[in-house]
């Protein structure tokens, strides 16, 4: 986000920006009132997904939590998500016991060893409910495997990933989910992944990647992050698209962004105070195996629930998580 507000500062009353600042990091940094016209974020408030975490900590009354996040070359706003969350958290009767900041992998040198010590430190904590907030899909695949050598991902351990992560999971060597990341408890932002725009865009996604990376092809399915993406494009070219035949500025750019409305592959694409306006829909993860099985959804409108079921004739929500829960150490409930 503070990358965002470098450019916008440098390029004000040029052009808009759209951001594809993952929702990790999306609302922190406030911008200038003057400028904030011209920022889009192509993601949700991070509020959301704190909400979430702290819906599922209350769900089985752990009372006590420890957060980390992984510091961005001095930019990281994880220290602000771990006060978001501190406030979600408090909601349910529950505080974060311990914090850590993690060093962005690029200013290490071993960053094995690096990490290992950091593990270190939590271990010797009381504490085995651990929440991974702001972290590089990298950087969240070493966490896992030093944890697995600690012995932290054995029976008594607890471990949550946000949707920046669980997100990514998919472009994971199966391999390595099944050794390293059993019983990893996730929350990814639903789509729609049925329709026939999106399977079209799947196929030519992973035409795309494939002819690129063909050793990775098979682990090449588009992440939200993706979707954005591509969304933010088509927002742009329909944003311009409206201003046919006059001159476009800056300020006409912007006001034609703002009354955007469409569904996107990633959903309604839909701008409110800089951001999109839809609050989104968790789905809750449980790795398990060479993959994850998915064990709720959570909105804040609904909470947790499985599907539509009938009530007296109207459709409503069932509120809760469906089990078995596989935790770390093989561990069912």
């Amino acid at each position: 986000m503070q990358e965002a507000a470098l450019v916008l500062e440098s390029t004000a009353n040029k052009f808009p920006l759209i951001s594809l600042t993952s929702p990790a990091t999306s609302s922190l940094t406030p911008m200038p009132p003057s400028h904030s016209p011209f920022l889009f974020q192509m993601a949700n408030d991070i509020v959301f997904q704190t909400q979430c975490i702290a819906a599922i900590v209350g769900h089985f009354n752990w009372r006590k939590v420890t957060a980390i996040y992984e510091l961005d070359n001095g930019l990281s706003t994880g220290s602000g998500v771990v006060t978001l969350l501190s406030d979600s958290l408090r909601s349910v009767n529950t505080e974060i016991e311990h914090h850590r900041a993690f060093p962005s992998l690029s200013s290490l040198s071993d960053p094995k060893t690096a990490i290992g010590e950091e593990l270190i430190q939590l271990k010797s904590k009381s504490n085995r409910v651990f929440i991974v907030l702001q972290f590089s899909l990298e950087s969240a695949v070493l966490l896992f495997e030093k944890a697995k050598q600690m012995g932290m991902m054995e029976k008594g351990y607890v471990w949550i990933v946000a949707d920046e992560i669980a997100s990514l999971l998919e472009s994971v060597d199966s391999s390595v989910k099944n050794i390293t990341m059993q019983g990893v408890i996730g929350l990814k932002t639903s789509f729609a992944d049925t329709t026939k725009s999106f399977r079209q865009f799947k196929r030519r996604f992973r035409r795309a990647y494939g002819s690129q990376y063909p050793e990775e092809e098979e682990n090449s399915s588009p992440s939200i992050f993706a979707l954005r993406a591509y969304d933010a494009v088509a927002a742009i070219a329909k944003a311009v698209g409206e201003l046919e035949g006059q001159v476009i500025t800056a300020k006409n750019l912007s006001e034609k962004l703002l009354s955007i409305d469409f569904r996107g592959l990633g959903g309604v694409i839909k701008f409110k105070d800089g951001m999109l306006a839809q609050s989104p829909t968790f789905k809750i993860i449980n790795m398990i195996g060479k993959g994850y099985r998915e064990i709720a959804l959570w909105s804040v409108d609904n909470g947790f629930s499985e599907n539509l079921v009938e009530k007296d004739g109207t459709k409503a929500k069932e509120a809760y998580l469906t089990g078995p829960i596989y935790w770390p150490g093989g561990l069912q409930t």
